[in-house]
């Protein structure tokens, strides 16, 4: 992952920022060599942070659904 994202950011922003194409692919592998190992980094300290983060949300938003469920079964039975 860290590896596909490297490549393209870095084509991607050497692309925009250059003037000339003539030296684009060593540029563009320089850049590359530079980043990767900042997103590898990144993703190994920042993704488990957000992970912790979207799981809590998740599951907050599952609670609240089988809640609702549960308040709707208890209207409906209490209908009949």
């Amino acid at each position: 992952m860290s590896f596909s994202t490297a490549l393209t950011v870095s084509a991607a922003i050497t692309y925009i920022r250059q003037e000339s194409m003539s030296n684009f692919l060593s540029i563009w592998l320089s850049s590359f060599i530079t980043a990767w190992p900042i997103v590898f980094i990144s993703i190994l300290v920042i993704a488990p942070q957000i992970n912790k983060i979207l799981d809590k949300l998740v599951n907050q938003s599952l609670n609240r659904n089988l809640q609702a469920k549960k308040i709707n079964r208890l209207k409906i039975r209490s209908k009949k």
